[in-house]
């Protein structure tokens, strides 16, 4: 079975590889996706610690992928990622227990992140 901390779906390559590269230097564990659907493929097959999901991806966007993740797992911590700063406050009534606003700077969502981890 695949076990890895995180599971990070981002369809933009920059913002993708720049995340991947924050999480590596924290020896953070992770699965990395394009895609929502994918991400939904990855999470049935492996264990994750926390979820993080761009809420603006081709085919099945952030939210519906934690929909369906919710439904087999409820207790899982979904972080949330997006650059519309007005879809914060919808983002945290759908279930995701932090959002972060693209683009990222600092180091602020890592040690959130971290604080997921611990």
């Amino acid at each position: 079975m695949n076990e890895k901390q995180i599971l990070l779906a981002e369809d933009e390559f920059t913002a993708r590889k720049l995340l991947e590269f924050q999480l590596k230097r924290l020896h953070i564990t992770f699965d990395a996706v394009e895609t929502g659907t994918a991400a939904l493929e990855y999470f049935r097959q492996g264990t994750y610690k926390l979820v993080l999901l761009d809420e603006y991806m081709p085919g099945l966007n952030g939210s519906e992928v934690a929909r369906e993740i919710r439904r087999i797992d409820p207790s899982l911590p979904l972080l949330a990622m997006t650059s519309d700063p007005e879809a914060v406050q919808r983002l945290l009534e759908a279930g995701f227990r932090e959002v972060f606003v693209k683009p990222l700077h600092g180091n602020a969502h890592l040690a959130i992140i971290l604080g997921y981890l611990a």
